[in-house]
């Protein structure tokens, strides 16, 4: 393959694969999508007509147990591991034995969470970084134009006053999309490895100056719950649709966390961080705020210039992503793709492979944020604050996974 092109293979033709991955190659530049592997050999097939159809490749679609050979396919130059949590370290595995049999890939960039636990994420990092490969931790909200410019002008022009030392995020919606995510044990968790691993990453992001240095994670306090799916109206509609158990078996509907950080002087430094599936509205609910000593600064996902409104008599299809009814008040936005994070991200990933290097957020993030989000979970259960220099979490399992 010429310089100019880069091919990306992907494990797992689900959906963030095909509506945010996918989407967002037209907008990278000599970014071609060279192959699909999924275990469903019919949803990697579907998933490729697509891709011809939009012009963003013609992928060659790759079965059950032939993700070596997706690996070692001379088109692929890199590997986008989007399949479920419960598969990541195995196909991980298989990657890192694939290039040390001599494929030639040139990185691979996991969505989050990378892992289920501490230990599987150290395994996974370490398995990359043996291997010489090059890596990035595929988190949407640090690639965001919003949040990227609100951190760019705060720390700019607010620096001279001090630098931000709080930040307090939300990520809601009205609940997964497939059913292993309703699945304590095979998604590792609930909404806190679900949605709050995005606020704690870009909170993280936020309060990090652009410049260099390092915040320290000091502590971690937190709650769980499940405050609307495991009611008997709910969950048997969760049975329902994806045949699982959630009145027996929950897993939490909502978390919160709040990180205790050290800056270079020692001084506080906060993170709050929530997420729910528990929102009723258009799409993904999503608010963000930095804090400063003289400024703050604020993003607001849901708070659409424009809109428009259905009424019940109208219904139709929905587009707006997670929306969860079809009439009334509905978003108009502009690309998601690119509003949301993922050519950003993609477009870091590529160009750092293309150098090879890691990406601007590697898998060494992807192993700090499972750090604290098992914290978290620990926290809730032992209803304590964790402080992370003193606990040992690589034995730990959160209460949903086991």
């Amino acid at each position: 393959m010429s310089s100019e092109q880069f091919g990306l293979g992907f494990v797992g033709g689900g959906f963030i694969t095909s509506e945010a991955h996918i989407p967002s190659i037209e907008y990278i530049p000599g970014a071609t999508v060279a192959a699909i592997q999924d275990v469903d050999r019919e949803q990697a097939t579907a998933l490729a007509g697509d891709c011809r159809e939009a012009g963003v490749g013609d992928p060659a679609v790759y079965g059950p147990d032939e993700l070596d050979a997706m690996v070692a396919d001379p088109a692929v130059d890199g590997v986008w591991v989007t399949s479920p949590n419960y598969t990541r370290e195995s196909v991980v595995e298989t990657i890192v034995e694939a290039v040390t049999d001599g494929a030639g890939l040139q990185g691979i960039a996991v969505e989050k969470p990378i892992a289920r636990t501490v230990a599987a994420a150290r395994r996974i990092v370490e398995g990359v970084e043996d291997a010489g490969l090059a890596h990035a931790y595929l988190e949407n909200w640090v690639h965001e134009p919003a949040i990227e410019d609100l951190r760019a002008h705060l720390w700019e022009q607010g620096r001279d006053a001090g630098r931000p030392y709080l930040v307090r995020s939300t990520a809601e919606h009205g609940g997964p999309h497939s059913g292993w995510f309703w699945d304590g044990q095979k998604q590792g968790g609930g909404a806190l490895t679900d949605m709050l691993v995005h606020a704690m990453g870009g909170n993280e992001f936020l309060l990090n100056d652009p410049d260099g240095g390092t915040l320290e994670p000091v502590a971690v306090s937190a709650e769980t719950d499940t405050l609307k799916w495991s009611r008997e109206k709910y969950a048997a509609q969760i049975e329902a649709e994806y045949g699982v158990d959630f009145e027996d078996n929950p897993t939490d509907d909502y978390a919160r966390a709040t990180i205790r950080y050290e800056d270079e002087q020692g001084r506080p430094v906060v993170s709050e961080a929530s997420g729910s599936w528990c929102y009723v509205g258009s799409g993904v609910s999503r608010t963000i705020e930095l804090l400063g000593p003289e400024y703050s600064g604020h993003v607001r996902s849901d708070d659409d210039a424009a809109s428009v409104f259905f009424a019940d008599e109208i219904g139709g299809e929905g587009w707006a992503e997670k929306q969860t009814a079809t009439s009334g008040r509905l978003p108009i936005t502009a690309e998601v793709v690119v509003n949301s994070g993922y050519v950003g991200e993609n477009r870091d990933a590529i160009e750092a492979f293309r150098a090879g290097e890691n990406g601007r957020f590697d898998l060494t993030d992807g192993y700090r944020i499972i750090e604290l989000s098992m914290a978290a979970y620990k926290s809730a259960e032992d209803g304590r604050e964790i402080d992370l220099a003193t606990t040992d979490l690589d034995g730990y399992t959160p209460p949903p996974a086991r």
